[in-house]
């Protein structure tokens, strides 16, 4: 069995230093008004991820804690321990790690539920409404993995209508887009390109320069009467004339080697001047397109290439949202069936159930002192601005919402429970639908806050005996002034309030004595010997 195995309360508000063991069954919480009753309800509602105030934190003190020890049903134990600053900060632990308070909602929601007249107005509310229905009805877990379906679908859909539409509202941006792209694809620039096209026309431009010159110097030297003709006559000389003096032969030989070296590189620069104007007006030519390209997209070749970078980009964006596109419109179908089969499932079994929940309802109703009362269930289309799905209007909780149906007296056709249920009667529903849910549901912890207020007489023996059959398979813990519910208790806990140091100090005591336990009867029940007469009866009529 789940069940709240301990709380342990230290400076908060008028509790110095209390704990709490609770046990199987129905436990029972009792005390004057004022004691602090409500103050352990506060406490445990911290511990679970309520807000915390720093007005909690008792005067004098630093700081307020509190630590609620809950039993899993494989025997293991979970430990959740909630500190409060009297400057208002606020930490939290579980198993005495450090966590978050929506952890600890979502680790803890299945542990514990509170009822009391301060969350009974909440029962008006339609999805309040469908909680207890589903919760009786037992299809929580399916209805969580029908959220998750329909979230999945939901955003799947959504996010199609938005790419259809961007894709839509593109085209014409796409063409432009790809023209522009031609433009750079036709040229594909570089840096590396464009640098070496302002080099070699640099070089090609500098080589056309110096055309008189390399044709000034191939004259003076291959001439009629240049350097070479001077050379070879003299070398033919010295041949005749001197030919013993080999040595400057020699050397006028190596000139003249020299000189048609020369005069060889000189006819190549000479011969490349004959392609240059063709060189330099592709180059040209080229560099003009870059121009263009350069003047478009901001004055640098850095900017045409981030230009580019940019386009190519944005093209990609267009290509991979038509891409998912295609591959969400093939997951819809799948998901849309998936989300009505899960729909139709809920709507089958909140019918089957919405039947016996009214009828046990009205049961418990009757027992609370309201014999003519009337409840059904209505079942409406969904409330939450429903989609459509294949045709289905569904939401998030399904295909339909629920309305609780209400009639308090005799002849009088149910409406609505928020139009025609009075403050009081209200109480009543809520707690025999909390009854009759706590009979059905998970296995959490159920905490009564006070919801008997106003309960008396035949009635009052009624609750009792409804909250300990509620408490035969789970934990129930009930603060009440009821001394016929204080009666049925498998534990029976007393608060009192004393004065230290001119403060006030809550204590809770176990009364595991049948005098402590006539005692607190009696005092419930006004005091005196008819009152201890009459708690003797109760205790007497529980053994």
């Amino acid at each position: 069995m789940l069940m709240l195995r301990s709380i342990s309360l230290k400076n908060l508000a008028t509790i110095s230093d209390t704990s709490m063991e609770f046990g199987k069954g129905l436990n029972v919480i009792t005390g004057e008004t004022g004691s602090g009753k409500s103050i352990l309800v506060d406490g445990l509602m911290l511990a679970i991820g309520a807000r915390a105030d720093k007005a909690l934190v008792r005067p004098g003190t630093k700081t307020a804690s509190v630590e609620a020890l809950f039993q899993l049903p494989n025997g293991e134990e979970t430990l959740i321990r909630r500190e409060i600053s009297a400057l208002g900060r606020s930490r939290v632990f579980m198993d005495d790690a450090l966590s978050t308070l929506e952890e600890v909602r979502t680790n803890v929601q299945d542990y514990i539920t509170l009822h009391s007249q301060r969350s009974t107005p909440v029962l008006l509310k339609a999805s309040r409404q469908m909680d207890v229905l589903d919760s009786f009805a037992g299809v929580m877990p399916l209805r969580e993995t029908y959220l998750q379906m329909f979230t999945k679908w939901n955003s799947a859909n959504a996010r199609s209508r938005k790419l259809k539409k961007f894709l839509g509202e593109s085209n014409a941006t796409v063409e432009l887009l790809l023209h522009e792209m031609s433009l750079f694809d036709q040229i594909e620039p570089s840096l590396e390109d464009y640098n070496s096209l302002v080099e070699s026309r640099l070089q090609v431009r500098k080589t056309m320069e110096q055309a008189t010159l390399f044709e000034q110097s191939m004259e003076a030297l291959q001439g009629d009467d240049g350097v070479a003709t001077v050379l070879s006559g003299l070398l033919r000389r010295f041949q005749r004339e001197a030919s013993e003096r080999e040595e400057l032969a020699e050397l006028i030989s190596q000139a003249t080697i020299s000189l048609d070296e020369a005069s060889n590189l000189i006819m190549l620069e000479i011969s490349a001047l004959e392609d240059a104007p063709v060189k330099i007006s592709g180059i040209d030519s080229r560099l003009d397109e870059y121009s263009v390209l350069i003047s478009r997209c901001g004055g640098t070749i850095g900017s045409v290439l981030e230009h580019r970078e940019t386009l190519s980009l944005r093209l990609q964006e267009y290509s991979d949202a038509g891409e998912e596109l295609k591959s969400i419109e093939a997951e819809l179908p799948g998901l849309t069936a998936e989300v009505r089969v899960i729909a139709g499932q809920l709507t089958e079994k909140r019918k089957a159930a919405a039947g016996k929940l009214a009828a046990q309802s009205v049961a418990e109703m009757k027992k609370l002192n309201m014999p003519y009362a009337q409840f059904g269930i209505q079942f409406n289309p969904p409330f939450a601005s429903p989609s459509m799905v294949a045709e289905l209007q569904l939401d998030s909780c399904g295909a339909e919402s629920v309305q609780f149906m209400f009639s308090a007296n005799k002849g009088i056709p149910m409406d609505s429970l928020e139009t025609v249920a009075s403050g009081g009667e209200l109480s009543r529903v809520a707690l025999a639908l909390a009854l009759v849910v706590a009979d059905s549901s998970s296995p959490a912890t159920l905490v009564f806050d006070e919801i008997d207020a106003g309960t008396g007489g035949e009635t009052a023996h009624n609750l009792a005996e409804s909250l300990l059959k509620a408490s035969h398979n789970r934990q129930i813990i009930v603060i009440s002034h009821l001394a016929q519910i204080a009666s049925r208790a498998h534990r029976h806990l007393a608060v009192t309030k004393t004065y230290s140091e001119g403060l006030p100090t809550t204590l809770v005591s176990v009364l595991d004595s049948e005098p402590e336990q006539l005692k607190e009867l009696a005092r419930l029940l006004g005091g005196g010997a008819g009152a201890e007469h009459h708690a003797s009866l109760l205790l007497g009529g529980t053994n």
